[in-house]
C-alpha cells in the first residue's frame, strides 16, 4: 500500500518542472558592445588609445570637459581615481574626418563603463598624425 503511494506521489510529479532554487539569468558584461555602429569603430579600453596616432586635449574645452566627464563618471577628481579610470573608460573613433588647414580632425566618443553600462560619456576631438 505504502509503495502504490509512493509510486502514484512520484508520477503525479512527472512533468511538474518547480524550481527548489531560482537563479538570475543574468548576462554578465564585463565591455560595452564590441559590435560596429553605423560611423563608428567599434568600443576599446582607453589604455589602448593610439597616442602616437591621434593628439587630444588640444583645446580648454576638451579638458575641461575630460574632467566635467571624470566627475560625472566617480563623483571626484583626481589621481585616485587612476586605477579605475584603467579599468572602465572605453574609446571609439568616428569614421568621419574633416581637413581644416594641413590638420585632420576626428571626433572621440570615451565612455565609463560601469555596472555593465556607460554611467557617462563624451566627444572630444582629435589630430591625426
Amino acid at each position: 500500500m505504502i509503495n502504490l503511494f509512493l509510486t502514484g506521489l512520484l508520477s503525479f510529479n512527472i512533468g511538474l518542472e518547480i524550481p527548489v532554487f531560482a537563479m538570475d539569468k543574468t548576462e554578465v558584461k564585463l565591455s560595452p558592445p564590441l559590435e560596429n555602429e553605423q560611423g563608428w569603430s567599434s568600443w576599446h579600453p582607453w589604455i589602448y588609445f593610439p597616442f602616437d596616432k591621434i593628439q587630444v586635449g588640444l583645446s580648454n574645452m576638451d579638458l575641461g570637459g575630460m574632467l566635467d566627464f571624470e566627475y560625472s563618471c566617480f563623483a571626484s577628481v583626481g589621481d585616485e581615481n587612476n586605477q579605475i579610470k584603467q579599468e572602465s573608460y572605453w574609446y571609439r573613433i568616428s569614421e568621419n574626418t574633416e581637413k581644416i588647414g594641413n590638420d585632420i580632425y576626428v571626433k572621440i566618443e570615451v565612455g565609463c563603463w560601469l555596472n555593465n553600462e556607460f554611467k557617462s560619456t563624451i566627444i572630444i576631438n582629435g589630430i591625426k598624425n
